[in-house]
């Protein structure tokens, strides 16, 4: 009889403890652009479900998102807005109809109180900040601090995630610093202007073909071979997202090339040493 109810005992509090852990609901997070997916599942792991509000393979500059895709909204807990145009028009300003519930937590603002935004000019800021580890560092702490709010019972363990990717990229920050430290020429050439962030932090110097999100004009173009032409600048960056047939006109008249480079790679850290080595490689 005794043994039958320690049996009984031990079966009850396996159940509790099953029921209550490892088959609670995950929470649900909508992300405005890839690169946050690797952020947010770093710090909570298996405790979060991740949606991407803007799918891989499309610009963050103007993707115009369906009605049928803003229902992500309308099971998310919480929205991470990272600010890029397309979230700024198409995205955030709908989040509250599909889910008046939701908790909005605008990433790019809360980053800007800390580490001011670059401005393409003055009162035009430059909204690609994820491509910034110290301003992405700062994004892991108010991702750990929001979710602890709505999951208070594995606070501790949101912390740990956060500190240990923290950890990671602070690490993959110096050897890059180190390794683009000595390079040759500090200056390159991207169609896109989405680099300027990775160039201030690495000592670089982006010069952008497309200006204002339009192509560049004839004026703009004759400036920007005669500058390669002085650095012996040779090859042209490009995102896979933003199709320009001007970037390959400036190869070409450079006797140069065209190179892709991805600044919206899911999995940032290996991404950002990825990025190193290719700038590394072509501007030796």
């Amino acid at each position: 009889m005794k043994k039958s109810l320690v049996l009984i005992t031990l079966f009850l509090i396996f159940t509790f403890f099953f029921s209550t852990q490892s088959f609670a609901s995950p929470i649900q997070v909508a992300v405005s652009i890839v690169p946050q997916a690797s952020f947010v599942k770093a710090v909570g792991g298996d405790l979060v479900k991740v949606v991407t509000m803007i799918p891989p393979g499309n610009s963050p500059a103007n993707y115009a998102l369906s009605p049928g895709e803003l229902t992500k909204f309308s099971d998310s807990q919480i929205y991470f807005s990272m600010g890029v145009p397309a979230d700024l028009t198409n995205i955030l300003p709908r989040a509250k109809e599909f889910n008046p519930n939701i908790k909005v937590i605008k990433l790019f603002e809360e980053v800007n109180a800390i580490y001011p935004d670059r401005e393409f000019a003055p009162g035009k800021r430059d909204p690609h900040i994820w491509l910034s580890p110290k301003r992405v560092i700062a994004m892991i702490d108010i991702i750990a601090n929001n979710l602890a709010k709505l999951d208070p019972t594995n606070k501790d363990q949101y912390q740990q995630n956060a500190l240990e990717y923290q950890k990671k990229l602070t690490e993959a920050d110096q050897k890059i610093k180190a390794s683009l430290n000595n390079l040759k020429s500090k200056t390159f050439i991207v169609y896109h202007p989405a680099f300027g962030y990775f160039a201030d932090e690495y000592g670089l110097e982006m010069l952008a073909i497309e200006q204002g999100g339009k192509e560049a004009t004839p004026q703009r173009m004759q400036q920007i071979i005669k500058i390669a032409q002085q650095k012996n600048i040779k090859v042209i960056f490009y995102q896979a997202e933003i199709d320009s047939k001007q970037s390959q006109s400036v190869a070409e008249e450079l006797d140069g090339k065209t190179v892709q480079i991805d600044p919206l790679a899911e999995d940032y850290i290996a991404n950002l040493k990825k990025m190193a080595a290719t700038f590394k490689s072509l501007l030796n």
